[in-house]
Formats: structure tokens, C-alpha cells, sequence
């Protein structure tokens, strides 16, 4: 457990003949909210603009691609859809999906209801003010909410959920869950990583039991983020979970998508390691 005091900051200035000088400094939510602010309004203005190369970090587009095929595979004739996010960022989904819907036609972003949670006032209000004329359900405060798609980073899960119980109440309330997450195989722990939030790593056999419900199935496929795997009682994994059809089909088609998705964009969704 991590008892030393941490600090997010932001530090802004410029280097002349070799020296730096700061020309303003911010602490806490503030900071965190200054910086990434900028970062989702850049995402969002260079998606609307078709610009992917100049989304902070391109290999998002890989999170978005399966946003979206979740979207597609939840349509249900005469009813919308209920698309939750933790972790929501400004709600930029709403732009990758717009994006990616120019290619494939099968997604309508206005008959979606876009339910968010961000720990940030700041980021929430400005998803109000950017997306206007879509049907936003943002708090700052993570539930279970009944949907059709949930998604999330895990580093979003890591800061907004700290018990079993409602990692489990969260994913069961949707029809499909996509999500990455690093669990522990040993007691549940706390630390502070990224931006300076304390962070919960979960049980991974305590959720899996939690999970295990009729006609729902949880698959996991490990890999390795270098900084959480310093301990070696930590595994990461890309997750799916929910009704066993969906999750079918679901990965039939990201599986299809992700190929020519590839070939189109001439490079991989995810860079190589160096």
C-alpha cells in the first residue's frame, strides 16, 4: 500500500539557451483538468475533421473501432441504444463513432443515449457543451446503469471502482462489456499510478466468481503493461463480457473489421513494441 504523498501537477514554460523557466504551474484537480481538457479537445476537433493521425494517441482508434462494433451487434429493431462509459473524457466517443460511422453506415450517434462518469465537474460539463442535440446522462459518481454497450480503460476502472462487488454490478447491468483491466492474483491493492489518483487493483478469482451467471460468459486475453507488471502478482487482460450471442458475435466481426481495417489504413491499430 502506498503511504507517500503524491502530487499531480502541470508545468508550463519554455527552454531557452539550455535553461528552463516556468511560466505557470497548477496543482491537483485543477492541473488534471487543464491538461486534459486540451488532450479530448484535440481528440474530438481532429475526428470531426477526419484527421485520425492527429488524435493524441492514434492507437485509440483501436478502443473506438470496438465501441463501435459493440454499438452494431446491440441494434435491436424499433428501440435505441444505451451506450455507458467510465472513464467518459468529454465523451469523445460520440466523434470516434461519427468518424468510424462514415465507413461503415450501421451506427446513428443521435439515437444513442451516451451515459458517462468522469471524477471531473470540468470534463462533464464541457461534453455537455460540445455535443449538443445528443442525449447525454453524465455524473461523477460510478453505478451500476442498465445498457446496452459498457466500455472502459482500465486505468478508468483502476481509479473508479474499488470493491468486487460493484466491478460486478457494473459489467452485469450491460448487454455486452468491453474493457480492459489489471487484476491481482493476491489481496486486493491499493496504490497511485498515472495522474496521481489512488488506484484499486481488484481480485481477479473474486470477480470471476462474481460474474459467473446463466447465459452471461467472461473471456480474458492476457498482455503485459510493463509498468503494473513490475509485481509479479499483477495480470492485465483485454476482457468481454456479457449474454454469450453477443460476445459471439462480437468477436467474429471486430475480428474481420480489425483486418481490413489494417489493410485500409496501411499501418497496424496497435504500433509494434520497441
Amino acid at each position: 500500500m502506498t503511504t507517500t504523498p503524491v502530487t499531480t501537477y502541470l508545468d508550463f514554460g519554455m527552454v531557452k539557451r539550455g535553461k528552463r523557466a516556468c511560466y505557470d504551474y497548477r496543482e491537483g484537480q485543477q492541473a488534471y483538468d487543464l491538461f486534459m481538457g486540451a488532450r479530448y479537445l484535440n481528440d474530438l476537433i481532429a475526428y470531426r475533421a477526419g484527421r485520425v493521425d492527429a488524435v493524441y494517441h492514434p492507437e485509440d482508434l483501436r478502443d473506438n473501432l470496438r465501441k463501435h462494433t459493440a454499438l452494431t451487434i446491440c441494434r435491436r429493431d424499433g428501440s435505441g441504444l444505451v451506450y455507458r462509459e467510465i472513464g467518459s473524457s468529454v465523451m469523445g466517443a460520440i466523434d470516434a463513432v461519427n468518424h468510424l460511422d462514415r465507413l461503415y453506415q450501421s451506427v446513428d450517434t443521435r439515437q444513442v443515449t451516451w451515459s458517462g462518469a468522469d471524477n471531473s465537474p470540468f470534463m462533464n460539463a464541457m461534453a455537455q457543451y460540445t455535443h449538443e442535440g445528443y442525449d447525454l446522462r453524465l455524473s461523477d459518481v460510478v453505478v451500476a446503469v442498465s445498457c446496452d454497450v459498457f466500455f472502459a480503460k482500465g486505468v478508468s476502472l483502476l481509479y473508479a471502482v474499488h470493491t468486487e462487488e460493484l466491478l460486478a454490478q457494473v459489467l452485469d447491468a450491460s448487454r455486452i462489456a468491453v474493457f480492459d483491466y489489471t487484476f491481482t492474483t493476491g489481496q486486493r491493492l491499493t496504490d497511485v499510478v498515472g495522474t496521481g489518483l489512488p488506484v484499486t487493483f481488484l481480485n481477479l478469482d473474486a470477480c470471476r466468481e462474481r460474474l459467473e451467471k446463466p447465459g452471461k460468459t467472461l473471456r480474458l486475453e492476457p498482455y503485459t503493461i510493463r509498468t503494473y507488471h513490475l509485481s509479479p502478482d499483477k495480470v492485465t487482460f483485454e476482457c468481454l463480457y456479457g449474454d454469450r450471442d453477443l460476445v459471439d458475435r462480437y468477436t467474429d466481426l471486430i475480428e474481420q473489421r480489425s483486418a481490413a481495417f489494417e489493410s485500409m489504413w496501411g499501418r497496424p491499430l496497435i504500433r509494434p513494441s520497441t
